[in-house]
């Protein structure tokens, strides 16, 4: 019975306790605890720095793939599937989750995007790949400012909007002067011309659809703080926020790495990242046909040992672009969606390819080329990193057969949400 007698010395010890608890019980309910979001919000800086940006979050957040890959999407029409992997983050976005915050900004916001790249001392950078007949409609601006802050303010890479401009310098004025003033400091434009100046010699530069690395290999040279870039073209869009992706991609390397088998050898970083599998091209290719390509064929040992993806965004390491640049001082200038891929597979580089998810329309495919079922991309080459079995085309082609109906229906219908996806083409001066 005494062990339920109170003691009154206690008592009066405990009691000083007892009011300190209930007025932090108190504090805590009345003025919230410190936040334990993992992604700050965006420029926090005090009183004296820019306002509070807060990020976007899409408002349904709970897997919206169902156990037979139906994916709920509040659509009245289309029913989407998903076909490869489902979504690393289990959340649905409208295109007011996700463009909302990006179509007004204040000054200081707009201070933080340009500043973005000044003194940053980032060893990582995004190329926004554009061309002279971007149309910059405000669906595009609110995209590039989405990946400016994303990638560049919190994921810590810096953006280049990096342009391909064969105009006269009054043209090429204007057509700058359609650029919103916050995103001009990270314009940076070339020409044709330029890129033929560049290339080692006696390869040649002839177009940027056949060569679309040769731009990438002369910003490199000539940018030697970055080991790393990703390219991204205009016609690129995803749905989620850069920062989680870009962190997914590097999340999911190094579970790869650590856990790499003995014949990997896997580098720190990757040489090449798709988005797309690394496969041989099929027989019938046509750029197998080309004249152009026999003396890279000849170098690559035939069709077999060539590799090839598709290219509208990928990341280059430094040893990647360096490789290529040695291929063209022996005179090759391969067609680009193979000349990387191959290069890689021949100097004992590192591939990795990132399988995002996809999604079909739940009907047969209008083309064999739109898997509906994860393909047999047979044996994996030793330093690629990828499924061996996985899905191809839909929502991330390039055709735009799925991907512009599922993005056009999500913009139109302000109750429609999405789940996660890089998409591939968006296409149109509307949407560009």
């Amino acid at each position: 019975m005494s062990s339920f007698i109170q003691n009154p010395r206690v008592v009066r010890l405990l009691a000083p306790v007892g009011i300190l608890l209930t007025v932090a019980f108190l504090v805590f309910h009345v003025y919230g605890s410190p936040s334990t979001a993992a992604i700050p919000s965006i420029g926090n800086y005090g009183q004296n720095g820019p306002p509070r940006f807060q990020p976007p979050e899409a408002s349904v957040q709970h897997n919206v793939v169902r156990g037979d890959k139906i994916v709920w999407t509040n659509d009245n029409g289309t029913v989407w599937q998903s076909v490869g992997r489902d979504p690393n983050r289990p959340e649905c976005w409208t295109y007011e989750d996700r463009y909302g915050v990006y179509k007004k900004l204040s000054s200081k916001a707009a201070r933080i995007i340009s500043e973005n790249n000044r003194g940053s001392g980032n060893r990582r950078a995004v190329l926004l790949r554009l061309g002279g007949n971007q149309a910059w409609g405000s669906h595009f601006i609110w995209h590039v400012r989405s990946l400016v802050i994303e990638a560049g303010h919190l994921a810590g890479y810096d953006v280049i909007i990096y342009v391909h401009l064969d105009m006269d310098w009054v043209k090429q004025k204007a057509w700058l002067e359609k650029v919103p003033k916050e995103l001009r400091p990270l314009v940076q434009v070339f020409s044709t011309q330029d890129l033929r100046k560049w290339i080692p010699k006696p390869a040649e530069f002839k177009n940027v659809y056949e060569q679309n690395h040769t731009p990438v290999q002369m910003f490199m040279a000539q940018n030697p703080k970055y080991d790393f870039v990703y390219t991204v073209e205009n016609d690129v869009r995803l749905i989620g926020r850069w920062d989680t992706f870009l962190s997914d991609v590097d999340t999911e390397y190094a579970f790869h790495r650590k856990h790499q088998g003995k014949d990997q050898n896997l580098s720190d970083i990757p040489d090449l990242v798709t988005f797309q599998s690394v496969r041989r091209p099929r027989p019938d290719w046509p750029w197998f046909k080309a004249e152009s390509e026999n003396a890279c064929l000849k170098k690559f040992g035939g069709k077999e040992n060539v590799r090839s993806s598709l290219g509208v965004m990928w990341g280059w390491s430094r040893k990647l672009t360096d490789s290529l640049t040695d291929y063209n001082k022996g005179g090759l200038n391969c067609y680009f969606e193979y000349f990387a891929p191959s290069v890689a597979y021949h100097q004992d580089l590192t591939t990795f390819f990132y399988q995002h998810p996809l999604y079909c329309p739940n009907r047969p495919s209008p083309s064999e080329r739109h898997s509906m079922v994860p393909e047999d991309v047979g044996k994996n080459d030793p330093r690629l990193v990828q499924y061996d079995k996985v899905a191809v085309g839909c929502t991330y082609y390039f055709v735009k057969v799925h991907a512009q109906p599922f993005w056009e229906t999500w913009h139109r219908n302000p109750e429609a949400c999405r789940p996660p996806a890089l998409v591939h083409p968006v296409k149109g001066d509307y949407y560009n």
